[in-house]
């Protein structure tokens, strides 16, 4: 995998959390990614949801790296039957809110990525809330630097349906490491 080295040498390195569920562990690195112009550490924390999240190892170890900018990577193991999409999109927010207030970073939340075989609930319908999620996250987070769209579709999914295959685990790696790249200047979610 490739990425553009063009980042001016006086430019400081950020540091980079990847905060969220078993697609992060499953992210094509197993220690801290070292690129010119950040430094990457995931935070993976298999089964995790927005509603539990705070109470995980991972958690604590994000928090206290404190790095500059958080992607978060959550929800999808939160989406069933009984989900109102307004008040979890709002639960996402306050997550993130609660980030920044603790660490200083700049959170990005990534959206919500699609599933064949979710747990406990028809493909279709968690299809539906989750693109409800996102669409609601988007409006909510007037900055487009604050909420980015994954750009992962079914193709992307291994066999099973829920976790992401080869190639859409190298997509999402790339894919983060772009928004990373490109959230120097993002607007607080604390003045949203």
């Amino acid at each position: 995998m490739q990425f553009s080295t063009s980042q001016a040498s006086s430019d400081p390195v950020k540091t980079v959390g990847i905060l969220g569920l078993s697609y992060v562990r499953r992210l094509p690195f197993a220690s801290p990614l070292q690129l010119p112009w950040f430094e990457v550490r995931k935070f993976d924390s298999p089964g995790a949801k927005v509603s539990n999240i705070t109470q995980r190892s991972e958690w604590m170890r994000c928090m206290e790296y404190r790095p500059d900018i958080v992607l978060l990577v959550l929800g999808g193991n939160d989406i069933n039957v009984d989900t109102k999409p307004n008040e979890f999109s709002h639960k996402i927010k306050d997550l993130a809110l609660l980030i920044e207030e603790l660490t200083g970073a700049d959170c990005l939340i990534l959206s919500i990525e699609p599933r064949l075989q979710p747990r406990d609930i028809s493909s279709g319908q968690y299809n539906t809330t989750t693109r409800s999620v996102n669409r609601l996250l988007g409006r909510m987070l007037d900055s487009k630097s604050r909420f980015w769209g994954s750009g992962l579709q079914k193709e992307d999914l291994g066999y099973d349906g829920v976790h992401l295959s080869l190639e859409g685990n190298q997509q999402l790696l790339k894919n983060l490491l772009i928004s990373a790249k490109n959230s120097g200047g993002l607007m607080t979610c604390r003045h949203l």
